[in-house]
């Protein structure tokens, strides 16, 4: 295993990042047994990773080489844009939350603690930007997501099929 940090996406980086966000979320589709197009990260183009970048929201994972082997971003919101979707299922909410989002590890590197240090790091984020919560939709019936949150303090918070597959909201109270 490499030595691996995390630290903000550089807009040169924007063409591999789209690569991997591309195949990712494929695989992830694939492996909750939904359609590619009903993922808005798979058809992102090139343009949409920049203009990320450029918000300071898009996050690497990189081995000591400097290689990308994850991605993910996080959204630093206030909680008004989210009132109507949290205020009924989470309790002691801060003015702010964070939103975790477009998580990508390449397949080959998977299972080997990247996406650890991406969320770990993204978290660590959210406390220092004041945030109570930090949350995250996935599918509910790619069980491997669904239990790797789990067993990172995630729990279910609200579910629907707006998007046209089984889509939970999960969230987690960050401790300062």
């Amino acid at each position: 295993m490499p030595d691996i940090y995390v630290r903000k996406a550089r807009l040169t980086e924007a063409p591999v990042i789209l690569q991997l966000v591309h195949e990712s979320m494929s695989s992830y589709c694939r492996d909750s047994g939904i359609p590619d197009s009903y993922i808005e990260a798979t058809s992102e183009d090139q343009e949409a990773i920049e203009n990320a970048i450029s918000s300071g929201v898009v996050f690497v994972a990189l081995s000591e080489d400097d290689e990308i082997l994850g991605t993910c971003r996080l959204y630093i919101r206030p909680r008004r844009d989210l009132d109507k979707e949290i205020k009924s299922v989470i309790s002691g909410i801060s003015t702010r939350i964070a939103y975790f989002a477009r998580f990508s590890v390449w397949d080959t590197w998977r299972g080997q603690g990247i996406g650890n240090y991406l969320l770990s790091y993204c978290e660590k984020v959210a406390r220092s930007s004041r945030c109570s919560h930090i949350l995250l939709h996935t599918a509910l019936t790619n069980t491997g997501m669904v239990d790797y949150y789990r067993t990172r303090g995630f729990g279910l918070l609200s579910s629907d099929d707006r998007r046209g597959y089984q889509r939970g909201l999960f969230g987690k109270a960050l401790t300062q």
